[in-house]
């Protein structure tokens, strides 16, 4: 039988010490909602997640540069569509020009209205305007940033739209239509239905870009999805399982703290019997 040294006691606060770090632990977790609030907590878990915040933040960023490219495409391509609009109603006037029965005056009349669509069309072009640029004034390109690799770009080719003559761009070659005989009026249609194709083909190509992006963007936005969920299962936690972990550890210390009253309870009991014997 030993006093000096209380084993009880010390086990006891041992267990104790144990059941209060847990009971810690648990309410921190239920309280920030986090599993690893820091990185002792899981090393190489935080690590892992770190990865998978790094990739869900640029991803989120890709998006963002392809929903602004989307934006572009879609703004061209609304132009150009009121462009073919405008030749549409230019080969109608054309059309009506080139009929035996039109007169003189008449064809006065469609050549106005075939100039107020060639100036209509310059004015649609010159008002298309992203961020300080002018996408169909002039050829250029743009490259998107459209993933979360450094060398993923999506790049978009824009081209002067003209209602002159162009070798590198759509150029509709509409500028000083004469429609004022019928023989001119029959070389024009020749010619707008040319523009309409030039417009047209190029209106296939920005409209395949802008389902390009719509596309590798939805699939950013599902990527993104399964990181922030690995990343949750990471970092998150689970709030019924550190419930029943703070209940448990809560059990524990109770007991730990009735044992160590108890083992001093017992120590006294011990020295007061053994002074009792020596009176």
């Amino acid at each position: 039988m030993q006093i000096g040294s209380n084993s009880a006691s010390l086990m006891a606060v041992n267990a104790l010490n144990s059941a209060n770090a847990a009971v810690l632990k648990a309410s921190e977790r239920i309280s920030t909602g986090l599993r690893v609030n820091r990185a002792s907590d899981d090393p190489t878990g935080l690590m892992v997640a770190n990865r998978f915040k790094t990739q869900i933040t640029s991803m989120s960023k890709a998006i963002d540069n392809l929903s602004q490219g989307t934006a572009v495409t879609e703004m061209v391509d609304s132009a150009l569509s009121q462009i073919v609009e405008l030749l549409t109603e230019m080969r109608v006037a054309a059309l009506s020009a080139s009929g035996t029965n039109a007169s003189s005056t008449d064809r006065d009349g469609y050549q106005a209205a075939v100039d107020a669509y060639v100036d209509a069309i310059d004015d649609i072009v010159d008002n298309v305007e992203w961020n300080g640029t002018q996408p169909m004034t002039s050829n250029s390109t743009l490259a998107i940033q459209a993933s979360a690799q450094k060398d993923d770009a999506i790049t978009i080719t824009f081209k002067e739209v003209t209602t002159a003559t162009s070798a590198s761009g759509v150029g509709l070659s509409v500028s000083g239509l004469d429609v004022t005989t019928a023989a001119n009026a029959t070389t024009a249609i020749g010619v707008i239905d040319t523009a309409i194709d030039a417009v047209s083909a190029y209106q296939s190509y920005i409209g395949a870009m802008s389902n390009i992006m719509t596309f590798q963007s939805d699939a950013l936005t599902s990527f993104s999805t399964s990181y922030s969920t690995a990343y949750g299962n990471i970092m998150n936690a689970d709030m019924a399982l550190e419930t029943a972990n703070l209940a448990s550890a809560e059990i524990q210390r109770d007991a730990s703290t009735a044992m160590l009253a108890q083992s001093h309870q017992m120590s006294r009991e011990i020295v007061d019997y053994l002074l009792k014997s020596v009176q």
